[in-house]
This record gives C-alpha cells, structure tokens and sequence, in this order.
C-alpha cells in the first residue's frame, strides 16, 4: 500500500503548526541568515562578479540572470537544512519524533509535515531574497509575482529527499557526503553561468537533478521570457517531489516504528 495514502492531512497540519510555533518564538535567531545572506550575495555577485561581465547574459543584465540562481539556490537549501539537521535533531537528539508518535499521528503524516514545514521555511527565505532582488531591479518582468509557486515545489522535492537521507542517517556526521554533493552540483545547475556553455554529458547530468529545473523556471519567471519547456519542467518537478515523498514516508516509518 502507498504510504502516501496513509496521510491524515489532519494530523500532518498539526504537526506543521508545531514547528511553526517554535519558530514564531525562535524568530529572532531564525531570521538572520535570511536577512543578511541575500544582502551580501547580491552586493558580490550583482556589482561585484557583475562588473566583471561584459553585457548581458543570455539577453539580461547579469545580475538578473544570477539572481534567478542566487534565489532558488538561497530557498531551496533552507528546505534541505531543515529537513536534515532539523529534522535530525528532532528526531534523536529532543526525541520530537518520539513523543508526536505517541499520539494517534502516524508516521507518514509526521513526515509530510516535517516535508511541508521544510518547504515553508523555504518560501519564507524566498521571499525576502524575492524582495531584496526587486529592490535591487533584478526582476524585470511583472511574472516575477509567480516565482514563490516554482520555488514551494522545488523546496517540496528537496525536502523531501532529504528526509529519505535522514531516515537513513544515523551519524549526523554522514550528512557530509550529500552536502558535498549538493554543492558541488551548484556549480553545474545554471545557477552562476549559462548551462549551454557545458559539455553535453554535463548538461544530461544538470536536467536530471530537478535542482536544475526550479533554477530555469525562476529564471523563465524573473525575465518574463517563457517558453513550453517549463510546463514539462513543472510536471517534473511535480513527479520527482511525489516519487521521493513516498520514499521519504516509508523510511521513516521503518526508523521510527518497525
């Protein structure tokens, strides 16, 4: 049986709320990456990296082309920060996980939430860099408005990929080997230069991970030039998020019932 099916939508939003309790109290310390981070990546990679580039890129001022890179990649690792070492910690260091399962919550909706709640911080985070983005004229067309959507479903996958590492991980010390991958991936995204100057294999490589996609749509969105190759890379991304859900939900019961 589909351990998506076993959701109650119920119990997953009280489990969500937790979470976002505990953050509205802890808002202080939670906002200062996200209020200076941007800030500074855009000062370095706007003016700085961007002096340095000749004309436009890929038809836009560099800074809206990076901008696109620097706010995808800003949301979507706060989702995987959060549903690696936040979850981890909840689960065994404060045995969060422990005392939510001795209610009537089941484990896959315990896991959905964690998803969501990761995925909410990720929107959160999106949405100041959206703003500082627009106050620095990084966004030039009025579909910038639709950016959030894109970025809440890339965050969902990346959440929930990191819940399946999670499920597995048992020394915190191991979360090591994804983040090397992930930001060694960062590099070969589309995030900082044009994918098409890659090697085709690098490129095969790029669209596989659907980083690469929430990463094109933000772009498609920021400079209003579309095109139908983003609707796929929505199904996509929509599909990756479903399949790694159910994976996600089935480890986690198996760690924490069976």
């Amino acid at each position: 049986m589909l351990a998506l099916s076993q959701i109650n939508f119920g119990d997953a939003l009280r489990v969500w709320r937790r979470n976002y309790d505990v953050y509205v109290r802890l808002w202080k310390t939670e906002m200062i990456a996200p209020l200076f981070e941007p800030v500074f990546s855009v000062i370095g990679f706007g003016w700085g990296v961007g002096s340095l580039v000749a004309g436009n890129v890929m038809g836009v001022p560099y800074l809206t082309f990076v901008g696109a890179g620097l706010l995808a990649f800003t949301a979507l690792l706060r989702a995987l920060f959060e549903c690696t070492y936040g979850s981890f910690f909840r689960m065994v260091y404060q045995s969060t996980f422990d005392a939510i399962l001795c209610t009537p919550v089941e484990a896959e909706s315990l896991g959905l939430a964690e998803i969501a709640w990761g995925a909410s911080k990720a929107l959160f985070d999106g949405l100041f860099v959206l703003a500082v983005l627009a106050l620095f004229g990084a966004v030039i067309s009025p579909l910038g408005i639709l950016i959030p959507i894109a970025l809440t479903i890339g965050a969902l996958w990346v959440a929930a990929l990191s819940l399946l590492i999670t499920s597995r991980i048992h020394d915190i010390n191991n979360y090591n080997f994804y983040m090397a991958f992930v930001f060694s991936y960062l590099w070969i995204s589309g995030a900082y230069f044009p994918l098409e100057r890659m090697p085709v294999p690098v490129q095969w490589l790029a669209w596989a991970v659907p980083l690469t996609s929430a990463v094109d749509i933000s772009r498609q969105l920021m400079t209003g030039v579309l095109s139908w190759k983003m609707l796929w890379e929505t199904f996509y991304l929509i599909a990756a998020f479903l399949v790694t859900t159910e994976f996600a939900l089935r480890g986690l019961r198996r760690r924490m019932v069976n």
